[in-house]
């Protein structure tokens, strides 16, 4: 699945006004638009990826493990959406895997998934992340945090092209 990078774009300016303020030690001064859009680069190459993903921790014996959440949609709860690479369970309730899963032209799946990943990104920014690397543990664990990080750095550098306003609609 593939979601237009100038989709991804204009998502990233439209959404980043709901990105708490990053105030605090060294994200003061980040650009919510670009950390967004260098989130969605290391994630799906822009949007370019953005197939789900499996994810085995989140599977049968994973340490995330949700058994309601298994019993309910099967593996699709073990998978990460969007261009964001979102995991299910980090959406509420009311959105089901099927829904993340709808295209309509790139645009409603994507939507989804930067609401996804802002809920992430606040909820590190809320419990006080001060720079960037906390921001990828919180965002991706601490696994690869340096590869991640190193990936996101080159991200932010990356221009992002023109949207069209449709798709902002």
């Amino acid at each position: 699945m593939r979601v237009s990078p100038e989709i991804v774009a204009g998502l990233c300016v439209v959404r980043s006004r709901d990105l708490l303020k990053m105030a605090q030690g060294d994200l003061a001064g980040t650009d919510p638009v670009k950390l967004l859009w260098a989130i969605a680069g290391v994630e799906s190459n822009f949007g370019m990826n953005s197939a789900p993903r499996h994810e085995q921790g989140y599977c049968y014996s994973g340490r995330y493990f949700d058994a309601k959440a298994t019993s309910e949609w099967g593996c699709l709860a073990h998978c990460s959406y969007g261009p964001w690479q979102v995991m299910f369970n980090h959406f509420p309730p009311s959105i089901s895997p099927l829904s993340l899963l709808v295209q309509a032209d790139g645009h409603v799946a994507a939507d989804a998934s930067l609401q996804g990943a802002i809920g992430v990104l606040n909820a590190a920014i809320a419990r006080g992340a001060k720079n960037l690397l906390d921001l990828v543990i919180a965002y991706n664990g601490p696994a690869d945090v340096e590869f991640y990080a190193k990936k996101l750095f080159a991200c932010l550098d990356r221009p992002m092209p023109q949207y069209e306003d449709r798709v902002l609609a």
